[in-house]
């Protein structure tokens, strides 16, 4: 029998942050580097959110718990076979009627056969029953094909080598608020195991659909959907498997909003293959952990209206509007690779507001980074934080947008690093770096690489901190490595060539959060100075900027031009970029 707490305890994840503890020095970070500030506490104008998960475990551990899969004991199971519209009619707790069988007594039942008609579990309150799946074809002629309408808990079991096929109807003439609604569908809590395999067809609403709770231990499933693929009401917990999930709505949804404990998705196992009309995933809590999990979606990547959190899994996003979006976004590890037209990721309270104001800080919004390896290549923003973003290990590889109206980095208020390694490219109309009062250094520097050109750092006395190869035209590159110390020079370099010395610490307009310079509280350094384009007020003093227009993102046709011009460029301070 295996369990949530089980699964997790397996998994080892380790606690990397403490949510509501005072600050302490990171691992990972430069010598002598502070630790961003304990969640909930306020720096340079700025609150950490007092949400901010220690880990996947501490997220787990403030939701409500998923319920255990019992062990199928297949040996006790009553055979019922299914031939055309019947069942057979005298096993012990089963009604057959005329396209129609209704089991109405706990315990566990085989099934087989062809049906043409809705299989119903209708029992007690207090009565467990488990059916397995042994080679049945059931197509429904109205509604779902297996509705489970009332029951304490309920068992699917996939019988081991056993192929299982589920259709629902096209039309339902039950449309009711409590009526069936999915080809597999349950008003009491779920689980699916076995070694067998499951396809399921929602031709009218949804694949697979709990009432209640759902949770996934093992089995090959394919769901095909007009609606959403997967859906639990409370929570979607998947702890092993194989899934391949092709849905016109969402293709994971968990949908209850009544507490912050629950509507909660958490993927901690198998592999998901997911094609989504809308999002990949969506709900109020999702948490990814050693799984692997391919998304391609139409709308967002994964959506979390609270807390999206990752660990250990491996993550593909090939297709996204946005890739990952929450409240708060953080990643502890495994390995992320998300491709968007927009943002790579975006922390947002997903109000109306947010759109509306984009200047605006949003309270308890953050994105933050401790480990893994994040490769992100948007349209858009690459990482957009509607308020803070931490950065204390990891490695995070941003390829931004092309235009310069978006940014490679575009955080509301503040952006501290304190460890880890940053590549940040894009455009350079609204570059930005990490904030000035960052623990670990950055560097801003123009660049023009052009697609397959190595952008590398080097210190003064000529050793390579990073080297990355883009994908795309870069004018602009923010770099950040542990060891970087603010006030140091380095040196950037494009395949091999100088294309400046930057001083760590200076450089970078934050773009969208109010036109601050990083680590300022939300302030323009150095009073007044020249016109921006467009009439807005340019810095004066020290960190003044160049009285020019942004740059526009390279045509094709420009590249090669820039590529040449690049490496004639004469050495320049990251305070004039």
């Amino acid at each position: 029998m295996n369990n949530l707490g089980k699964t997790m305890t397996a998994a080892s994840l380790a606690v990397l942050l403490a949510a509501c503890s005072s600050s302490t020095a990171e691992e990972g970070g430069s010598a002598g580097a502070e630790a961003t500030s304990s969640a909930g506490t306020t720096t340079s104008g700025s609150t950490i959110s007092a949400d901010l998960p220690a880990s996947i475990d501490d997220a787990m551990s403030s939701l409500k718990e998923a319920h255990s899969v019992d062990e199928v004991d297949a040996d006790s199971a009553t055979t019922l076979p299914l031939d055309g519209t019947s069942g057979k009619e005298d096993v012990d707790g089963v009604e057959v009627g005329d396209g129609t069988v209704t089991i109405a007594a706990g315990g566990t039942y085989r099934l087989t056969g062809e049906y043409s008609g809705t299989v119903t579990v209708a029992v007690t309150d207090t009565e467990k029953i488990t059916i397995i799946l042994d080679g049945v074809d059931i197509s429904a002629t109205d509604g779902s094909a297996l509705a489970v309408t009332s029951g304490d808990e309920v068992t699917i079991g996939l019988a081991d080598g056993s192929e299982n096929t589920l259709t629902d109807s096209e039309t339902y003439s039950d449309t009711s608020d409590n009526a069936p609604n999915a080809t597999l569908f349950s008003a009491s809590d779920l689980s699916i195991t076995g070694e067998g395999t499951l396809t399921v067809i929602g031709q009218h609403n949804d694949g697979i659909s709990s009432k209640d709770g759902l949770v996934i231990e093992s089995g090959t499933i394919e769901v095909e959907a007009v609606d959403d693929g997967i859906r639990g009401k409370d929570y979607l917990v998947v702890q092993g498997g194989s899934m391949n999930v092709t849905s016109g709505g969402h293709a994971l949804k968990a949908d209850n909003t009544d507490d912050a404990t629950v509507g909660y998705i958490a993927l901690l196992g198998g592999t998901l293959n997911i094609q989504s009309d809308e999002d990949g995933a969506n709900a109020q809590t999702i948490l990814v952990g050693p799984s692997t999990v391919n998304i391609s979606a139409t709308d967002d990547g994964i959506h979390a209206d609270g807390v999206l959190a990752i660990d250990t899994g491996e993550l593909t996003i090939a297709q996204s509007y946005e890739g990952l979006e929450g409240t708060i976004v953080a990643v502890y590890g495994g390995t992320v690779d998300v491709t968007s037209t927009d943002d790579g990721i975006n922390g947002s309270t997903g109000d109306s507001t947010d759109s509306m104001n984009p200047m605006a800080v949003s309270e308890g919004v953050e994105v933050y980074i401790s480990g893994g390896e994040i490769h992100l290549d948007a349209g858009g923003d690459g990482v957009d934080s509607n308020g803070v973003a931490d950065m204390t290990g990891g490695t995070l590889i941003v390829e931004g947008p092309t235009n310069s109206g978006n940014g490679a980095i575009d955080v509301a208020s503040t952006f501290r690093i304190s460890g880890g390694t940053l590549f940040a490219g894009g455009a350079a109309g609204m570059a930005a770096t990490p904030s000035a009062d960052s623990a670990q250094g950055s560097v801003s520097a123009t660049v023009n690489a052009t697609r397959g050109q190595a952008v590398a750092v080097t210190s003064t006395d000529g050793e390579e901190l990073f080297s990355f190869t883009v994908q795309k035209a870069t004018e602009n590159a923010v770099l950040s490595v542990d060891g970087m110390e603010m006030g140091q020079s380095y040196i950037v370099t494009v395949d091999g060539t100088q294309v400046g010395t930057v001083t760590a610490g200076e450089g970078g307009m934050n773009g969208m959060g109010g036109g601050q310079m990083p680590g300022g509280g939300g302030q323009m350094p150095g009073g007044g100075g020249g016109q921006m384009p467009g009439g807005g007020q340019m810095p004066s003093g020290p960190g003044e900027m160049q009285d020019r227009p942004f740059p526009q993102s390279p045509t094709d046709e420009q590249e090669e031009d820039q590529s040449s011009s690049s490496a004639q460029s004469e050495e320049t301070d990251a305070s004039t970029i």
